[in-house]
């Protein structure tokens, strides 16, 4: 996220910055000074305009507005839940892969069948095995 020019902030700047403070990864003050914004309301006024409200001088935002706001920072939060799923799926499958792995060098060093094969019948031994009631 670069600005262009001083004083002149692209509209992709401008949205990122609204959607950082938006998730709470900081303040709008905070924001002003991570990102070196020079004016003390820009992101004030990127936060109105973004979030529906033209009158930027206008500090109550509609109710529709404060609506939107909420879907968004709900979308932003559900977009953070899924990645953090995908990443836990991610490791559950490497794990999975792992121990099947596992169980093939068992099976073939110590001529092992540890793995069910589907289909199967059950032993003689394993039925035998069976408690009755």
């Amino acid at each position: 996220m670069k600005k262009k020019t001083p004083g002149f902030y692209s509209e992709e700047f401008k949205w990122r910055v609204f959607q950082d403070v938006l998730e709470g990864k900081y303040t709008k003050e905070e924001a002003r000074r991570i990102h070196n914004i020079k004016s003390n309301c820009a992101v004030l006024y990127w936060m109105r305009k973004y979030s529906g409200n033209d009158d930027y001088r206008q500090g109550k935002l509609s109710l529709d507005t404060k609506k939107a706001m909420l879907r968004m920072k709900e979308l932003s939060e559900k977009d953070r839940r899924i990645k953090e799923l995908e990443e836990q799926f991610k490791r559950e499958k490497l794990r999975a892969d792992l121990w099947q792995k596992m169980v093939e060098i068992a099976e073939e060093q110590l001529d092992l069948d540890i793995q069910k094969k589907f289909g199967v019948k059950p032993s003689i031994l394993s039925k035998s095995t069976k408690v009755k009631k």
